[in-house]
Order: structure tokens, then C-alpha cells, then sequence
């Protein structure tokens, strides 16, 4: 990626009124805050602020709360995707990977996800401040002796002389012996696990395809879970006498490779020895032990490295369980992991960050399609490996086919990139000091109150839905719009207690995900909207990665999951069905053109009836949200069945009471005409508008 940047923590930021931040809000960003009204001009100079190489670092939220022996918290971030990379490069481990300098220009995008602290490395973990001076010198020397040129580690994605140095000393992560010809050879025993389970129907693996790293850079590459056995104390002229053996795959000299599947597992996951007996199953006939001698290496540029990998397979046993909900089962969603010491405003300090400390964006991605269910489990263990284990760089596929394991079933429309900082401020408003009591809810006035929405981009959305060069990603972007869409993002048991860590709603979901199916429902509008333009191929197949409609050429295409069915589904759909419906709703009509020559008929927008839709679309799932849920006020009681003081739970009924009675939370309602608020409020108590969900 070209670039990550997020925090964990801020405890000394005052806001406007002087009031303290909680520290469950952390942000970096000065005009970030600034924008959020979150720190005044005159405390800017306090705020710690982390190196970026691409864009300013910006604002995550998070929460400190206890969960299967985890600290766990929910990050949101923004991640700078590049549009254009450089070719991808072999890294250390014989890891195809591409780092942040790389970008030629970025797509910023805002992200939530949950986050879990691990032990990571534990007490092994150092600053490198910290390091015996002298024996770091001395071990540089030792490098430089052998031919070994340093001048350029620690910089463009390569290790430092430091790191090395930690690796060999402290963590034992590897051993480092001379060669009969005086050149110096690192020899690293390892274990990658695959992780592999079962998403609606299709086997995915789970990678971690984003590292942040104690030094402030930023590394994307697909990568099992994997740990370095520790090497035991033994001399060094031991280990040269026996260089033979240090390759053999039961080696004396490491720790045992089953006691390091355990711990690669709560270390960098922190999956506890109970719950691996509990949620995994090992696939014996998977396992592989693999020697890559004479790797050139990008991590230590210079340094020849000998991997000896024993690749391991482990299943979940059932991905609807709860328990696994923590690895972002069974949807398949992203996560991360803190690993030891992390943070962001870290490295600011006098020591910096601890070396080993790092943090993960781990992901689900799928294996081989044509994996037989019934078969070994090896099969789709061999496609999850083959992504990490080959030394070389692979071919880089075409922009439009995907290799098998670049392909996620799941795909989440990133969040808009100004969401982090209003909900900065939105988190601000609802500290226990600051909340409103204003009825019916004082959360959701603490949330609306100031808000309004952005009505021109609205209308450019109807003038210009059906114009050929109006894009899926312009329409994305303009449905930013609508300012009760940030809603959907909020950490409920967050936002109003700091010693909870579920993030729910009352359809059972977490967060993120309201806000995902109401996207995807403003999606299928737009699509249904351009039938006559490419809406079959986007409604029917989706989008590729520069968001064009994926047009079908087979049953085997490989850019998207079930093509059979897909191009099923686009021939035999009853199309002209869809288009009834529209011109039924008065969202479409038909209107006659004429020319000199001849009559034709063409199909125009009712821009003020479509952006009715969107508005309604927009609101009419923020009451799933529980926190917000209105009370019944004595003057309005009873209402649908509800007494003065009880809180509505039904979300219809709930929206159709602001909309009732304080239409003012609600700015995409309160500023339609009236004959549109009636239609609008129709679609509540009277039809219950929900799409069947």
C-alpha cells in the first residue's frame, strides 16, 4: 500500500471547552482535528505525529476492553491504496510483497475493522536504543569483513544492521555461520501455518496482507501466520562444526516445530492453547517441510539465506461458531492484530518502538476454486502455501484476471474517506459530559444536531445518473451526501461505555456492516437505473478493482466467483420487468423527441422522486442502531402501541416517529418538499420499507 496511518491511544488532548479527550479516542492529525472540532488551534503543539511517506498521517478510533484474554479494540483507519505500483519484488522469506515508496499516486480510503492486542514476541521485544552499542558495532564490523555493504539497510523497505543484530542476540530468531570461503550465511528455521476454513461454500486462507512495522514503514504482501523457532543457547563453534545438520528437519538445535504452530498462533493471533484444541483441527497429510537455500534476501540486501519451512495446515471446525467471531468469521472479515508494544505515537519517544512490535491487517482470501470439498485437505493447503513459498517473484497478471488467491469472495466498499473525522467529533459530543438529553434520544441529537446535508451533490447524482461517463466510484463518492449515513458506523457499546467490546446492532451485526448492506442497496438503484446502459453487467457481475462492470466471456471466468450462474441470471432475468417497476415508482418516463426527420422516444430522470429514494434509503435503517432508538414523549403517547417513556424498539416504527415528531434530526427528510416526506413516511409504519431484510 502506499501508505497506513492510524492510532491506538491520546491521553493529554484537551477539546474545545478544555474538557480532557478520552483515551479512547486517538488522533494525529492536526487539520483532521481541527475539522472535527475536536482540539483547538492552541493545542495542536502537543499532539505526537508519525512520519508518513505519501500522505498526512490521519485519525483511528479505538476502545480498551477485555475479550478472550485479548486486549481488543475497534480501528478505524485511512489506507492509502495505490493506483499504480511498481512491479512487485521478491522480500525476506521469499515473499512477493510491495512497499509504500513504491506508489506513483494514491486512493485514500477509510476502513473499520476490529483490532486485537497480542503478546507478539514478548520479552524478546527491544528497542533499538536499548541495544549494547558496542556489541552492535562489533557486529557490524563482522558484516562489513565478510563484503557485507550496510550502507543502505534500514531504508526502502530493508531491515536495519540493528534488527539483524536483535534477530541473532535477543529474539534467536536465526544464527548467523562462515562459510569455508569467509562469506557469512543467516539460517532461519520457521513454521507458516494455513489457516483455512470455510466461507458460504468456498475455501479461503487467511493472510495478513498489510504490516505496519516498528520503524514506521509499511509493508503489503500476502503472508500466512508464521513465526522463527527460537534457536537454543548453544556456541557458536557447535553450530559450525554441525552446519550440515542445521538444515535437517528435525533439528536439536531450534525448538520444537509443533511447540512453534502453537505459538505462531497466540502470538501473532493471540489464539489461546484452549481455544486452538477447541476451534482447529490439523490436516496431517498437508504438512511439508521445505529447504530454500541461497535466497537473496530484500530484508538484509547482501546477506545469502537459508529457509528451512515446515508448512502446516490447520482447519476450523466450524466457522459459524461464535467463539471464531474474533478472527472475523464466518463473513470472512478483515481484522487486525497490535502485536506486543505497538503504537503509532510510539515511535516519537526517546527509545521509539520495540523491535518485533508491529501491527497486521489480517484477510480471508480465497484458495483454488476447484477444490473438491471431499477431498484431502491438502488441496486447498497447497494453494494457500504456494501464494508465500516461492522465493521467486511470480508473473503479474493481467489488470483484468486475478490469480486464485487474489480473488475475496467478500468485498467491502471502503469507507469515505471524511468518515474518521466525523466521527472523531461525533465520539467527542458523546462523552457522558458532553452528551445531550434532548429528546427522544440524546445521542442521536448529540450526532444530528449540527449536521446538514449536502443537497447539490444529491441533484448531481439524479442530473447525471444515466450519463455514460458517471461512473460506480463517482457514485460512491457523492453518497457522502447524506450525513446519517455515518450512523451506520458507530461502535455502539463503545461510543456510550469503555468497558465493553461488543460492537453491535439490533440486527446482530457488527459494525460496519449496516453501512456495508446500505451501500449495496444504493448500489443495486444505480444499477437499476442504468439498465440500458452497462446496470445488467453491474447488478449481474460487479465491479473490477478500477470499477467498471465486469462484462462475462464464460462459464469459467475467472474475475469473479459462480460466472456460470451469473451469465444464467443476466440472459434469462426478466429485465423489462425491472424497468416497469421504475417507471411505475416515477423514478423513470418515457418522453417523445422530435426531429425534422422523426419521432423517438427517450427515458429521462424525476431527479427530484430519485433523490427521494436515495434520501430514504439513506435513513431507513439507522434505527438497527440501538444506541439511538427514541423514547416515546408523554405529549405524543400513546404511539403504535407504545406508552410515554417506553423506547421503541421496532426500527420502523422508531424512524417513523422522528420523522413524526422531530424531523429536524433527520436532514435528508426534514428538507424534501412535502408531498415527498408523505411518500417517504409511507414507506415506514404503512409498507415498512426494508428490501425483505
Amino acid at each position: 500500500m502506499g501508505n497506513f496511518s492510524a492510532t491506538c491511544s491520546c491521553d493529554n488532548l484537551t477539546g474545545p471547552n478544555g474538557d480532557r479527550i478520552s483515551e479512547d479516542i486517538a488522533v494525529l492529525n492536526s487539520t483532521s482535528l481541527r475539522e472535527a472540532g475536536i482540539v483547538p488551534d492552541d493545542g495542536l503543539e502537543r499532539l505526537h505525529k508519525v512520519p508518513s511517506v505519501a500522505a498526512p498521517v490521519v485519525s483511528a478510533l479505538s476502545s480498551n476492553t477485555t475479550t478472550a484474554n485479548n486486549l481488543t479494540s475497534s480501528l478505524v483507519y485511512i489506507e492509502h491504496s495505490p493506483m499504480a505500483m511498481s512491479a512487485a519484488s521478491s522480500t525476506d522469506c521469499g515473499l512477493s510483497s510491495r512497499r509504500s515508496e513504491s506508489s506513483s499516486r494514491a486512493l485514500t480510503v477509510t476502513k473499520a475493522m476490529s483490532m486485537m492486542k497480542t503478546t507478539g514476541l514478548g520479552l524478546v521485544n527491544v528497542c533499538p536504543a536499548q541495544l549494547d552499542k558496542q556489541k552492535v558495532a562489533a557486529f557490524r564490523d563482522r558484516l562489513a569483513k565478510a563484503g557485507i555493504d550496510t550502507a543502505k539497510w534500514g531504508y526502502g523497505g530493508a531491515k536495519s544492521i540493528e534488527h539483524l543484530f536483535w534477530e541473532v542476540e535477543s529474539q534467536r530468531g536465526c544464527v548467523i555461520i562462515t562459510l569455508p570461503s569467509g562469506a557469512l550465511k543467516r539460517i532461519t528455521r520457521l513454521v507458516k501455518i494455513a489457516l483455512v476454513t470455510e466461507i458460504f461454500g468456498v475455501d479461503h486462507a487467511l493472510f495478513s496482507r498489510m504490516q505496519f512495522m516498528h520503524d514506521g514503514q509499511t509493508v503489503e504482501r500476502k503472508q500466512v501466520p508464521l513465526r522463527k523457532l527460537s534457536w537454543l543457547d548453544t556456541d557458536s563453534g557447535d553450530l559450525q562444526a554441525n552446519a550440515d545438520d542445521l538444515s535437517a528437519e528435525l533439528c536439536v538445535f531450534t525448538e520444537n516445530w509443533r511447540t512453534g504452530c502453537r505459538k505462531t498462533l497466540q502470538d501473532r493471533l493471540g489464539l489461546t492453547t484452549t481455544w486452538q484444541n477447541q476451534h482447529l483441527v490439523e490436516d496431517e497429510l498437508a504438512y511439508k517441510y521445505i529447504v530454500e537455500d541461497n535466497v537473496k534476501s530484500d530484508g538484509y540486501p547482501g546477506l545469502n539465506t537459508m529457509y528451512c519451512i515446515h508448512e502446516v495446515t490447520f482447519r476450523i471446525r466450524d466457522p459459524s461458531h461464535a467463539g471464531v467471531q474474533l478472527i472475523g468469521l464466518p463473513e470472512g472479515q478483515e481484522f487486525a492484530t497490535a502485536e506486543g508494544d505497538f503504537n503509532f505515537h510510539g515511535q516519537q519517544d526517546d527509545h521509539g518502538l520495540a523491535i518485533g512490535t508491529q501491527l497486521n491487517i489480517w484477510t480471508w482470501s480465497r484458495v483454488q476454486a476447484s477444490v473438491d470439498k471431499d477431498s484431502s485437505l491438502s488441496k486447498p493447503v497447497a494453494a494457500a502455501a504456494a501464494a508465500t513459498a516461492q522465493p521467486q517473484v511470480p508473473p503479474k497478471p493481467s489488470a483484468a484476471v486475478k490469480t486464485p488467491e487474489e480473488q475475496l469472495l467478500i468485498r467491502r466498499v471502503p469507507l469515505p474517506p471524511s468518515a474518521a473525522q466525523i466521527m472523531g467529533g461525533m465520539q467527542y459530543r458523546l462523552h457522558p459530559t458532553r452528551r445531550s438529553t434532548e429528546p427522544p434520544s440524546g445521542v442521536l441529537f448529540s450526532c444530528m444536531d449540527t449536521l446538514t446535508t449536502n443537497w447539490k451533490k444529491a441533484h448531481n447524482i439524479a442530473s447525471r445518473i444515466l450519463d455514460a461517463g458517471y461512473t460506480l466510484q463517482h457514485f460512491n463518492d457523492d453518497l457522502g451526501c447524506f450525513p446519517e449515513l455515518n450512523l451506520y458506523l458507530f461502535d455502539e457499546k463503545r461510543s456510550l461505555s469503555r468497558h465493553s467490546s461488543v460492537n453491535a446492532v439490533s440486527s446482530g451485526r457488527t459494525i460496519g456492516d449496516e453501512f456495508q448492506r446500505t451501500i449495496g442497496a444504493f448500489f443495486a438503484i444505480y444499477w437499476m437505473m442504468r439498465i440500458d446502459i452497462d446496470g445488467r453487467d453491474g447488478f449481474s457481475n460487479g465491479v473490477d478493482d478500477d470499477w467498471k462492470p465486469v462484462k462475462l466471456t464464460d462459464d469459467d471466468d475467472p474475475r469473479v466467483t459462480q460466472a456460470g450462474k451469473r451469465r444464467k441470471f443476466q440472459q434469462d432475468a426478466k429485465w423489462c420487468f425491472f424497468k416497469k417497476l421504475l417507471m411505475n415508482a416515477g423514478l423513470i418516463e418515457e418522453k417523445k423527441v422530435t426531429s425534422w426527420f422523426k419521432t423517438t422516444t427517450k427515458i429521462v430522470v424525476n431527479e427530484k422522486r430519485l433523490v427521494s429514494l436515495l434520501a430514504l434509503t439513506a435513513i431507513h435503517d439507522i434505527m438497527k442502531m440501538n444506541m439511538i432508538l427514541p423514547e416515546v414523549q408523554k405529549e405524543h403517547a400513546p404511539y403504535h402501541g407504545y406508552a410515554a417513556g417506553d423506547t421503541i424498539s421496532d426500527h420502523d416504527h422508531a424512524l417513523s416517529y422522528v420523522m413524526d415528531h422531530f424531523p429536524q434530526l433527520l436532514p435528508s427528510f426534514r428538507d424534501l418538499d412535502a408531498a415527498e416526506r408523505r411518500s417517504v413516511h409511507f414507506t415506514q409504519c404503512d409498507l415498512c420499507f426494508n428490501h425483505g431484510w
